[in-house]
């Protein structure tokens, strides 16, 4: 997994990039699937990163269970519906061959629309961070990060 500038603080280490489909399709990047132990027809947590920001994190349902989220995924009943908890949009995802789908609610709730390239990045040891693009070229930009910012055109697009 690549860090955006090897051995600078805040630069993130990044997964690859992933496009918004059409059908709210949002494909993971392999490392990062294999990372947070994602399966296949298993359940994924997806909640809201930064209020009024852009973007998502998925978690792996069991990881989530056994961590502070828990409290939150407990009120979950089912998939695709948003829950609102603390002004923060949670749901159940079926994780699919390498991919979920965000229905047009999800999309919604995280302020995301087809066509927009998100940035995965390793966010916690249970959480994987999904955040436009444009978002991490702003942060970058304000701390100086120059390089940081001409480094996402290098990641691998899945």
């Amino acid at each position: 997994m690549p860090s955006l500038m090897p051995g600078t603080p805040g630069t993130k280490e990044a997964y690859g990039l992933s496009v918004v489909g059409n059908d709210g399709t949002v494909r993971i990047p392999p490392r990062a699937f294999a990372h947070y132990d994602f399966r296949a027809d298993a359940l994924a947590v997806a909640v809201t990163t930064h209020r009024g920001e852009a973007g998502f994190a998925l978690l792996n349902k069991s990881r989530a269970d056994a961590s502070v989220f828990r409290k939150f995924v407990d009120r979950l009943d089912a998939p695709d519906a948003v829950h609102w908890f603390s002004h923060r949009a949670y749901a159940l995802l079926l994780v699919g061959s390498g991919s979920v789908r965000l229905a047009p609610d999800l999309l919604d709730a995280f302020h995301l629309r087809p066509g927009d390239r998100l940035m995965s990045v390793k966010s916690t040891t249970v959480a994987l961070s999904f955040t436009p693009v444009e978002n991490w070229r702003a942060k970058f930009a304000r701390r100086g990060l120059h390089a940081a910012a001409a480094a996402i055109d290098r990641l691998e697009v899945f």
